[in-house]
C-alpha cells in the first residue's frame, strides 16, 4: 500500500509535510504577483530591509519548529522539503522571475486519495515551487503512490484577466493550486478564481477519473482555505464576510455551519500584507474533534469548542506577512480512513 493516503481533511492525521520559510525571497511586483495579491499600487516600490527579512525567516522557523512538536506529540510524522536558496532566479521563453518560497505545499502539491499532482500555479514566482519537495515525491513515489504533474502552463500575458469586481485566469491552459481544493472524500470541490480555472478543473476530473465528482464552484477570489473548511461530515466552518447560507456550494447547504466573524488581527512585517486578517481561520485537523488554531484567535477558538471540537492553540505570528497559515503551509500526505460518500 502507498503511504500517501488523504481523502479529505478531518481524519485522523498520520504524516504531514509542512513548508520551511528558508530562502523567502518576496519577488518582483510583475503581472502575475499584482494579479493574485492584488497589492496597493506602489507595491512595486517595496524594498524589504535585510535583518527585517532574516526576522521574519528566523520566527517563522521558531513556530514551524514549535508546531513540529506539537504534531509530534499528537503522533503525527512530520516531513520538511529541502531549504530553498535565497534569490533564486529562473527564467522561461516568455518572461523571468524569482523562486519566492518553499512555504506553502498545500498550494503547489494536491494529494487525492494515494495521488499527489504538481499543480500548474498561475503566479510566475511560484513556477518550480515544487522542486524542494521532489525528495519527498520521489520517496512517496517509491512507496506506492502515484505522481502526476499537470501541464506546465506559458503564463503569458493574456493569462491575467480583470472582470468587474473581481480578477480571474484566463482559459488558455489548465490552471490552479491545490489550495482552490476543497476535499470530501469521493467530492471535489473546485474554486474558479484567480487561481483556478474550470480548464483546470476539468483536467483535474479527467486525471482522477469516475471515482471523483469534481464540483466548480466560485467562493471566494483565490483559495478555499480562509472561506470554508469542512470540519467532518455534516459541520462546515465559513468566512461570514464572504458567505451567506446560499452561497455556500449546494451539496453542503444541508450541514451545520459555524459563521466565522472577522478573526483578529496579528499584523504583518513587511510594507503590505499577503494576506487578509481571515488567514486566522487557516486552521489545521488534528482528527475530527481536534484542530490547530492559531493561538491568538480566542473567538474561533470559542465557536470550535461550542461545537464541541478542541481547539489546540499554536503559535503563528507572521501568516499575514507572507499570505499563509497553517493549513496553507502544510499537506497532509497520510490520514487513516476510507474513502468516503458523505454527500
Amino acid at each position: 500500500m502507498s503511504r500517501v493516503w488523504s481523502t479529505n481533511d478531518w481524519d485522523p492525521l498520520e504524516e504531514i509535510v509542512l513548508g520551511t520559510a528558508q530562502g523567502l525571497t518576496p519577488p518582483p511586483v510583475d503581472e502575475s504577483v499584482r494579479h493574485f495579491f492584488e497589492p496597493p499600487a506602489d507595491a512595486h516600490l517595496e524594498q524589504v530591509p535585510a535583518d527585517t527579512l532574516k526576522r521574519v525567516v528566523e520566527e517563522a522557523e521558531e513556530d514551524f519548529h514549535d508546531l513540529e512538536e506539537l504534531l509530534g506529540q499528537a503522533g503525527v510524522t512530520v516531513r520538511r522539503p529541502e531549504p530553498l536558496r535565497p534569490n533564486q532566479e529562473f527564467a522561461t521563453p516568455g518572461w523571468q522571475s524569482v523562486a519566492m518560497h518553499a512555504l506553502m505545499p498545500r498550494d503547489c502539491l494536491l494529494v487525492v486519495g494515494d495521488t499527489v499532482i504538481e499543480a500548474p500555479m498561475a503566479m510566475r514566482a511560484r513556477y518550480f515551487e515544487t522542486m524542494p519537495f521532489r525528495r519527498l515525491l520521489g520517496e512517496y513515489f517509491d512507496d506506492g503512490a502515484t505522481w502526476l504533474s499537470a501541464p506546465k502552463p506559458e503564463l503569458d500575458a493574456s493569462t491575467y484577466v480583470y472582470e468587474p469586481g473581481r480578477s480571474v485566469v484566463a482559459e488558455n491552459e489548465p490552471l490552479f493550486d491545490g489550495a482552490n481544493v476543497l476535499r470530501c472524500g469521493r467530492d471535489v470541490f473546485f474554486n474558479v478564481s484567480n487561481t483556478g480555472n474550470r480548464k483546470g478543473a476539468e483536467w483535474l476530473r479527467r486525471a482522477l477519473g469516475p471515482e471523483y465528482r469534481v464540483h466548480e464552484m466560485s467562493i471566494c477570489s483565490d483559495h478555499v482555505g480562509t472561506t470554508l473548511h469542512i470540519l467532518r461530515p455534516g459541520l462546515l466552518l465559513a468566512n461570514s464576510a464572504r458567505l451567506g447560507e446560499d452561497s455556500i456550494p449546494e451539496p453542503l447547504r444541508r450541514w451545520k455551519t459555524i459563521w466565522v466573524d472577522e478573526p483578529e488581527d496579528d499584523g504583518y512585517a513587511f510594507t503590505w500584507p499577503r494576506a487578509s486578517v481571515w488567514i486566522g481561520m487557516n486552521i489545521l485537523a488534528l482528527g475530527p474533534d481536534r484542530v490547530i488554531v492559531p493561538d491568538n484567535q480566542t473567538r474561533v477558538m470559542r465557536q470550535l469548542e461550542a461545537a464541541g471540537i478542541e481547539p489546540v492553540p499554536a503559535r503563528f505570528r507572521h501568516g499575514r506577512t507572507f499570505g499563509g497559515g497553517f493549513h496553507c503551509c502544510s499537506l497532509d500526505t497520510r490520514r487513516t480512513g476510507e474513502l468516503g460518500d458523505y454527500l
